[in-house]
């Protein structure tokens, strides 16, 4: 991988996150217009990014095998960095449903938000699609092992389920159904995509940019331990650890370069709306969202260029 586009595109998302917080320092953004900005990134810019990988890539046997390989690796990712979580959060002391918020924290990366508009900057719009669909199979963990984990009783339901049902799925699902049947794609639509497609990377940084002036403003009490403990697992050691195993395992290029930087995304910005309705502590997860976001602009060229050098990556 080239450690200068790395840099760059970093660098630039870090410049963005901070004219959100200029911006949201000068203006007191409501929780409405938060929202809409929200709706903007997750239902039309994140799907134009993947439907961008789809519209402007080659649709061969190679790449349907990428998309399913990936789709399937990130489900057993992402179940394998929970219980690597949940095991050390019980070493450090952590029991019972703090031990549960630990392991989503420190397990469950932000592929969607920040993971498929970086690897579509680094690696073109097959990137952003292969990253896309591996935030499919996140999707699919979330919505049912974690739900499961957070909640009071053990129960499952198809109900919940249905969250599964959102745009950049049904942009992933579009995917595959034009890579088994070869439709082309009219050029408005190609246009429209890569239009759209531009905007997640900034819009999702402004989001985050905005969030951190006001979370300093209300003087949050942090729970120093288990914030710090939970970052230097998801934003080191789990990206690490995983890392390493995953050098020993024949996968096709593009799905490792892919899994390789979505594996060093910070905290799931869900994290405060699932600990908010399954815990009732909205707190924990936004201070992890918030930090793990801001210092992940230093430990993702850090983790890239670690393996690089260690594994020619």
């Amino acid at each position: 991988m080239n450690m200068m586009s790395v840099v760059t595109s970093i660098s630039m998302l870090g410049f963005v996150v901070v004219l959100g917080m200029l911006i949201g320092s000068r203006i007191t953004i409501t929780q409405d217009a938060k929202k809409l900005l929200m709706i903007i990134i997750i239902n039309i810019a994140i799907p134009a990014v993947i439907l961008n990988g789809i519209f402007n890539t080659k649709i061969d046997d190679g790449l349907l095998e990428m998309m399913l390989t990936i789709f399937l690796l990130s489900i057993a990712l992402n179940i394998f960095c929970l219980a690597l979580s949940w095991g050390a959060a019980h070493l450090f002391g952590f029991r019972s449903l703090k031990a549960k918020k630990f392991a989503v924290l420190a397990g469950i990366g932000n592929s969607g938000f920040i993971g498929i508009p970086l690897c579509s900057e680094l690696f073109g719009p097959t990137g952003g699609l292969l990253a896309g669909i591996f935030d499919a199979g996140l999707d699919v963990v979330v919505f049912s092992l974690v739900v499961i984990m957070l909640q009071e009783g053990n129960g499952f339901s198809l109900k919940r389920m249905k969250t599964l049902i959102n745009l950049p799925f049904l942009a992933v699902v579009t995917g595959f159904v034009i890579a088994l049947f070869g439709f082309e794609t009219p050029v408005v639509a190609k246009n429209l995509a890569a239009f759209l497609a531009s905007l997640a990377a900034p819009l999702a940084m402004i989001y985050i940019g905005l969030l951190i002036p006001e979370f300093f403003r209300k003087k949050i009490n942090i729970p120093v331990k288990f914030v710090s403990l939970s970052l230097v697992m998801k934003l080191l050691l789990i990206p690490l650890l995983t890392i390493a195993l995953l050098s020993f395992f024949p996968l096709p290029e593009m799905v490792r370069k892919v899994t390789y930087v979505l594996l060093a995304m910070p905290t799931i910005t869900l994290a405060p709306v699932l600990l908010a309705r399954y815990t009732n502590d909205e707190t924990t997860g936004l201070i992890a969202t918030i930090y793990s976001t801001v210092f992940s602009l230093l430990t993702i060229p850090f983790i890239l260029y670690l393996v690089s050098a260690l594994f020619g990556f």
